[in-house]
């Protein structure tokens, strides 16, 4: 098929949905498509100075991006929309995959076939934003929706008028874990246990749940990769007489393999006030974090926040250790625990890494998506 994606966010961005667009992107291509992707410029603090941007992501450059300045204030974002709905429609397509809710609104206005990926509920903003939702609902060129978990598929159908047969569940993925290339980014210490955080250090993202277990185990080192240079300003200073925690600041993705190899644990400390980019909200009720299948794909033993949402992927002592999302005696008496008895853990990280590349790899989400989307599509025929 010949896909045109629409990103959301611009690309490059410090935004995790940066990495979703790029290897989304990648994955349709690696099926056999054909994939165009139009995208908002970068914004001036977004990676300046980024010489490519497929490598910078770890992708081949085998779709082309188009990108457009993209305004802040209401009607111009619906000129922006307006002006990539006729780009798009002047470009030859099957259907438009869309992570834009405005975009595809437009997109649906002029007839071009859309599909919607939703990773979020529209209840709590505004009526603007809720009226364009429920509006590209009703037309005639909407194809359906992709969401990223069970819990979002169930709060749609219950609070729009939409059916389970217009939407694909689609959790989100990652790549394969290949070290073959990669040269470790710190010297570890022969003899402890190395405990890592890989993500952004956004609010309700664990990190102060880090500093509370680095001070109770002084043996196991702690490693954060991640964050802006405001965020290492903070937390050095918050940090800055625990000695067994380190941050490193933000790596481009392709290059935290580095880091992760010399990890004996994998932390995912996620809470359920988290915030998003830049402060927006975060879905932590039907989230499917890109972290969590990255950690899988490792076969490194991973503690993680025990979310409702997350038991559709993690099973705990089956593929992940699940610990109370702000108890830090809960987080530090698993470490204790893994500590112990790490055959156990390898075994069950390693059944997380079998699952991921049966079911979650960008790959096979990619494929997923378009087996769903060809028979939406026939029966829109």
């Amino acid at each position: 098929m010949k896909i045109i994606y629409i990103a959301g966010w611009p690309i490059p961005s410090r935004a995790a949905n940066a990495v979703h667009v790029m290897k989304m992107c990648q994955a349709f291509v690696h099926n056999g498509h054909n994939v165009s992707l139009i995208c908002p410029q970068a914004m001036p603090d977004d990676l300046d100075g980024l010489e490519n941007v497929y490598d910078h992501y770890g992708v081949e450059e085998k779709f082309e991006i188009h990108s457009f300045k993209k305004p802040q204030s209401r009607v111009g974002l619906i000129f922006y929309a307006l002006r990539v709905a006729l780009y798009a429609r002047s470009k030859e397509h099957e259907y438009i995959h869309s992570r834009c809710l405005i975009c595809s609104w437009m997109c649906s206005l002029i007839g071009l076939p859309i599909i919607f990926e939703c990773h979020n509920s529209f209840i709590n903003q505004s009526r603007w934003v809720n009226f364009i939702f429920n509006s590209l609902l009703k037309k005639s060129s909407f194809i359906g929706l992709v969401v990223i978990s069970k819990a979002l598929e169930h709060h749609l159908v219950k609070h729009h008028n939409i059916s389970e047969d217009q939407i694909i569940v689609a959790h989100d993925g990652a790549d394969p874990f290949d070290v073959a290339n990669a040269k470790p980014k710190f010297d570890k210490s022969p003899g402890k246990l190395h405990a890592g955080y890989i993500g952004h250090l956004y609010k309700g993202r664990g990190i102060d749940l880090i500093g509370k277990m680095a001070k109770q185990l002084p043996n196991v080192e702690f490693h954060i990769v991640g964050g802006t240079q405001d965020d290492l300003k903070y937390w050095s200073e918050v940090f800055k007489n625990i000695e067994n925690l380190h941050l490193y600041g933000y790596v481009p993705h392709k290059d935290t393999a580095g880091f992760i190899q010399n990890f004996d644990i994998l932390l995912a400390t996620y809470q359920k006030n988290a915030t998003g980019y830049k402060g927006a909200s975060h879905p932590v009720k039907w989230m499917s974090p890109l972290k969590i299948f990255e950690y899988m794909a490792t076969g490194i033993p991973m503690i993680c926040s025990d979310l409702p949402v997350l038991h559709e992927i993690l099973r705990d002592r089956k593929n992940a250790f699940l610990c109370i999302d702000d108890d830090a005696n809960d987080w530090i008496e698993t470490i204790k625990y893994i500590e112990k008895n790490y055959e156990e853990a390898q075994k069950i990280a390693q059944n997380a890494k079998e699952e991921f590349l049966t079911t979650y790899t960008w790959k096979k989400r990619a494929e997923h998506i378009c087996v769903g989307i060809k028979t939406l599509l026939s029966s829109n025929a």
